[in-house]
């Protein structure tokens, strides 16, 4: 009985161990020089690709990819040469080469050096070389006109909607608040608090709004309905009782109490205080916490806010909330409406549908019908990488001992292709929450929840299409500058971030309580990023006086002055300097050439310039099948096969 060897090929390693047992000359190893110059050595030499596996460096990959390793003294057989090796009759041990192994050269090798050169070559390049329009191309350049309307159209329905809840509720200060200046309703004014510092006026805000509440249908130019009871309800310690001596007894246990006022009640009473005495309600004032008005309206817009042109309704929940949370003499008053679109009870005599909305609604359609047909065909492209991935690795590790490293597998992995398919599942999704809200099929406000979906799919969108400017080299350079740049640029960040994260918790514990731009940690933040824009800077020195508070003025002029000069012209400049450098790398690399790769390496001598035998004929599940079936194969069996 004779065992022999039936892989594809033998590793060299094995041929090596052979020989030291005395094949003799019917085996043959190559080494790089040899490879090179087409000689063929005996069995004393050790195997050429167990010495190629040490050569391999880490540096940037070719195609601009500026990542990867390059191949120094690669064998001519891993470039695409044919190296022979005879079957000479060897008896050692009753071993003997096959003549049907897969070497260097060999079709198998062909056809994936063919696949990794046509995987690799940019849209422009497939298309020029098969005549096949890019489907993928096409598609995202319309899809980014098509999604970019859609929105547009969103934009302006959300900014209609958002604006009559802004009324609404300016309408609801000037109706329950007593004493209301309009200036307050200026964003950023600053106007000081609205609050109460006596209980007589507090009494006297109560009875404004529980006024303005009683005679709202009446007295308001909306159409505003009652809706609801009005609720009074305190929120207060359970015990808390201070005497003239500061002796003191607290139970800090937060109670809350409620009592109810209809209409007719309030129209056979004089103010709030006899409705309280009726109902034996007393304020308890030295333990108060805060203290709520609460109640509801509806109302109906007769203005379309979508392509539907009947009426909307809607249902404002509002609390008028006086806060003693601060314990500080004087109780802030707050009005916060809760608004919700309802389901109209009937309607009559609405317009029908014009063909414009009939268009607005039909394209919301186009646009899911668009996003599903881009997210199928960049999942299929990432599932045939994943597959010509493996397909690759396996037969890399079968014939050259040689394993991807996580960078070349990355390089599979097309990027482009993931934030494409993200972009397309939250179009879809925000298209199909307005669809909903311009139906008015659905009582949840989902706005906002569209609002993030579409700008975020919008916005991933117009970034995909940076992918296709690459494609032209003036552009390309950018766009690698950007690449290149980003993980020196994040390494340098967090360093950056350590310096900026301890003056904002300086600069809010020791400004904090003298300057209003420091008074919480957020503001702290936005208020130093802010001078590192160089955005007003005057008024941040000047809101700090020198005799309120001598030292903590000193160490504010410190603060801020090594602030602005380290982050302004040092961090700044340093940031620079790193995007300076990748861009001279590229520039360089444009003129010179870019350094390839192990995989460029492997697959530049294929020939892609015919467009046949680029496609295998097999489907995707049947190349999934043949990687699994063929790794097992491999896996499990021990390479030996017995012959009679």
């Amino acid at each position: 009985m004779q065992c022999v060897k039936t892989q594809s090929r033998l590793s060299m390693s094995s041929l090596s161990s052979l020989a030291k047992c005395g094949c003799g000359a019917g085996f043959h190893s190559v080494n790089v020089s040899a490879a090179s110059s087409g000689q063929v050595s005996g069995c004393k030499q050790r195997g050429v690709f167990n010495d190629t596996l040490k050569t391999f460096g880490n540096l940037p990959a070719g195609s601009g990819s500026l990542n990867g390793s390059i191949v120094e003294d690669l064998p001519t057989s891993f470039l695409g040469g044919s190296v022979s090796y005879p079957n000479s009759g060897c008896s050692i041990a009753g071993y003997e080469m096959l003549d049907n192994h897969e070497g260097p050269g060999s079709v198998e090798e062909e056809e994936i050096k063919v696949k990794l050169k046509f995987f690799f070559l940019n849209p422009m390049e497939k298309y020029r070389l098969t005549r096949k329009i890019p489907w993928k191309l096409c598609l995202q350049i319309l899809k980014a006109i098509i999604v970019t309307a859609q929105l547009f159209v969103y934009a302006d329905y959300r900014h209609s909607h958002t604006s009559y809840y802004t009324n609404q509720a300016i309408t609801m200060d000037h109706l329950f608040i007593k004493d209301w200046d309009q200036s307050r309703e200026i964003q950023g004014s600053d106007t000081g608090k609205l609050a109460v510092y006596r209980q007589s006026d507090f009494y006297k805000f109560v009875d404004f709004a529980i006024s303005g509440w009683a005679s709202v249908e009446k007295n308001s130019f909306g159409p505003f309905f009652r809706n609801s009871s009005l609720g009074f309800c305190v929120e207060h310690y359970r015990a808390a009782n201070i005497t003239r001596d500061l002796l003191f007894s607290l139970d800090t246990q937060l109670v809350e109490h409620c009592i109810y006022l209809q209409k007719e009640q309030w129209n056979k009473m004089d103010n709030s205080q006899e409705w309280l005495r009726g109902e034996n309600f007393t304020v308890p004032w030295q333990a108060l916490e805060r203290l709520y008005l609460n109640f509801s309206l509806t109302s109906t817009s007769l203005r379309s806010f979508g392509p539907d042109p009947g009426p909307d309704c809607f249902k404002f929940m509002t609390r008028i909330t006086f806060d003693n949370t601060d314990h500080d003499s004087q109780i802030s008053i707050s009005l916060d409406v809760k608004s919700a679109r309802i389901q109209c009870s009937s309607q009559t005599a609405v317009t029908p549908c014009s063909a414009y909305s009939q268009l607005i609604m039909s394209h919301n359609d186009l646009v899911i019908i668009l996003c599903s047909s881009s997210l199928i065909l960049c999942l299929r492209s990432l599932l045939r990488a994943e597959l010509l991935k493996y397909e690759a690795e396996f037969f890399l590790e079968r014939n050259y001992g040689l394993s991807l490293t996580s960078s070349e597998k990355l390089e599979f992995l097309n990027l482009w292709y993931v934030a494409i398919s993200v972009n397309d599942c939250l179009i879809i999704a925000g298209s199909a929450i307005k669809l909903l809200l311009e139906l008015k099929t659905t009582g949840e406000d989902y706005w906002d929840m569209c609002s993030l979906m579409l700008g975020s799919g919008n916005f991933l969108v117009w970034f995909g299409l940076l992918r296709y400017l690459g494609f032209f080299k003036t552009y390309n350079v950018l766009i690698l500058t950007m690449k290149g740049a980003v993980p020196n640029m994040c390494r340098f960040m967090v360093c950056a971030a350590m310096l900026y994260t301890g003056f904002v918790f300086a600069g809010w514990s020791v400004l904090g309580p003298h300057h209003s731009k420091f008074d919480s940690l957020m503001s702290t933040s936005e208020c130093l990023f802010s001078l590192i824009n160089g955005d007003d800077m005057y008024a941040t020195f000047d809101l700090i006086h020198f005799h309120e508070s001598p030292s903590v003025w000193v160490y504010s002029r410190v603060y801020l002055y090594t602030f602005i000069g380290l982050f302004i012209y040092l961090v700044l400049s340093l940031l620079i300097s790193i995007i300076m450098d990748t861009y001279e790398v590229v520039k360089i690399y444009y003129n010179h050439g870019f350094p390839q790769s192990r995989l460029e390496y492997f697959f530049s001598s294929a020939d892609v310039d015919s467009p046949s035998g680029l496609c295998s004929g097999k489907s995707s599940l049947e190349r999934l099948c043949s990687i699994i079936r063929r790794a097992w194969n491999f896996s499990n069996h021990d390479g030996y096969e017995e012959l009679d």
